[in-house]
Parts: C-alpha cells; sequence; structure tokens
C-alpha cells in the first residue's frame, strides 16, 4: 500500500490530508515532550490557553478546546502538583477558581512551542514563502468559520 493511493482514495480529501499532517507532525512531538518535559497532551492544551489569558476557568478551556471537562481537571490537577500553574478562587464567584500559568509553566511552555515551530518550519520547507502566505490564509480562512460548520 502506498501513501498516495490513500490520499487520491478518500472520500473526504482535504480533511483526510490535514489529519494525515497533523498527525505526522503532532505525534513524534507529543512523544518527545512526554519524555523530555513531563508533560502530556491535555496538559499543552491548558498551558497554551493559559499562556494567551489570565484569570482562566477550566469550563473556558473545555469549550475552546472542545475538551471534556474530566481530562481538563485531570490535566489541571497534574499541571499544578508540577507548579507550572496556579489555582486561586475566583474573586467574583468564589466557588469557582481561576488558572494562571506559572513562570516555570511559561518556560516549559515556550520550549515545547519551539519544538512545533521548528517542526512546522520543516514541514513547510518544500513551498515557497508566496505558497506558505496562501496556504496560512486558507487554512485561517476555514479556521475561522468553525462556527459555521462545526456539528
Amino acid at each position: 500500500m502506498k501513501l498516495i493511493d490513500i490520499l487520491d482514495a478518500t472520500p473526504f480529501p482535504i480533511g483526510y490530508r490535514i489529519a494525515f499532517i497533523t498527525n505526522f507532525l503532532r505525534e513524534p512531538l507529543l512523544r518527545q515532550m512526554e519524555k523530555d518535559f513531563g508533560i502530556i497532551r491535555p496538559e499543552l492544551t491548558v498551558l497554551m490557553c493559559l499562556s494567551f489569558h489570565d484569570n482562566v476557568h477550566a469550563r473556558d478551556i473545555c469549550e475552546v478546546t472542545e475538551q471534556p471537562s474530566n481530562t481538563v481537571s485531570r490535566a489541571v490537577g497534574s499541571l499544578e502538583k508540577k507548579g507550572f500553574i496556579q489555582r486561586t478562587k475566583d474573586s467574583v464567584d468564589t466557588r469557582r477558581q481561576v488558572l494562571n500559568i506559572t513562570p516555570e509553566g511559561r518556560a516549559v511552555h515556550d520550549k515545547v512551542i519551539a519544538l512545533f515551530a521548528n517542526a512546522e518550519n520543516k514541514m513547510l520547507v518544500g513551498l515557497t514563502p508566496g505558497e506558505q502566505d496562501q496556504l496560512r490564509s486558507l487554512l485561517d480562512k476555514v479556521a475561522r468559520s468553525v462556527e459555521a460548520w462545526k456539528s
């Protein structure tokens, strides 16, 4: 079986290619991230969300990432134990907790993100700068329309 046969035979050619590329980009990096930094994918998801905003609720992470609440909850507990995030009571609703990334968590996040950025650069080496811009633009257009097409 050859890769090109699969790519050409699928009834959803764009989605399949996106998933295929994602798997080859993401999976080796996730294994390396776990080995080198001791964090797993759901923990990276939480760190990424917290790297963009302060005082985030776990529920917000679930909504933005489509991750189940138990997955996010486990990741939050693990990251807190590792010292990568901090939980505090919400000043408005003391039943809720807000999450923030710690300096240690930011350092790990930044190192992991650098691995992903480097891998992306390698992945795109066969495209001209103009083609890279065009691909980014098209993917951005699809990504920004998620609300219109997600099920």
